[in-house]
């Protein structure tokens, strides 16, 4: 019975650690929250483009995109970020 109960918490801790990893590898190097642009999908890297939002650092591909995302309203925002995150 203590075997059992041993391997439950071992199992338990190593799902802990593991969705740490996995949540490290949704965030880039640069902190932002997405890895792809939230307006054109393309790849970010450490020198993009980013703005805060909602506690959140968004990224870029390019100063065009970053303007679009300006003139969206907060439903379009929360949409196309949660697109870029999956």
């Amino acid at each position: 019975m203590m075997t059992l109960a041993r391997v439950a918490v071992a199992f338990f801790a190593l799902s802990l650690l593991g969705g740490c990893a996995q949540q490290k590898e949704h965030s880039n190097q640069n902190g932002m929250v997405n890895s792809v642009c939230v307006i054109s999908g393309e790849a970010l890297d450490a020198n993009s483009p980013t703005l805060d939002y909602m506690g959140q650092k968004v990224g870029f591909c390019c100063d065009k995109c970053e303007a679009k995302w300006a003139k969206m309203d907060d439903a379009a925002r929360k949409a196309a970020l949660a697109k870029a995150t999956k």
